[in-house]
């Protein structure tokens, strides 16, 4: 990107000392070394997204070249279900649900349960 020299450190090392100051400097620079990473970071992974665009852009043209010339229109695949088998089973309301295995309800624990309920109203 920039090829910076020696010779043009030393120059904005020199001319960071005069304006920045020595008790400064070392943080300013350490500042823009840190921005500088994040944007070279930033640019790689720029370049690496661009780069796989461009693979997916080129396989993509590559399978269209390939399938170009076969038809499609004929339904030559036949469905391994039948209607019947693709159907939704019905499923009955809630309160005919058997209860959960070993727990069977008597009417004098339903009766506890909604007196329960309603002194806590």
């Amino acid at each position: 990107m920039f090829d910076i020299g020696f010779a043009e450190l030393l120059l904005l090392a020199v001319i960071g000392m005069v304006v920045i100051g020595p008790e400064r400097l070392p943080g300013v620079v350490r500042t823009v070394g840190k921005a500088m990473g994040k944007a070279r970071r930033f640019m790689t992974s720029l370049q690496n997204q661009i780069e796989q665009e461009m693979k997916l852009d080129e396989l993509n043209k590559k399978i269209m070249d390939e399938t170009r010339d076969l038809d499609f229109s004929q339904n030559t695949i036949r469905p391994s279900h039948t209607n019947e088998d693709a159907m939704v089973p019905k499923v009955s309301p809630t309160h005919d649900l058997p209860e959960a295995p070993g727990h069977t309800p008597t009417a004098d624990a339903k009766q506890v349960e909604k007196t329960d309920d309603s002194e806590r109203s």
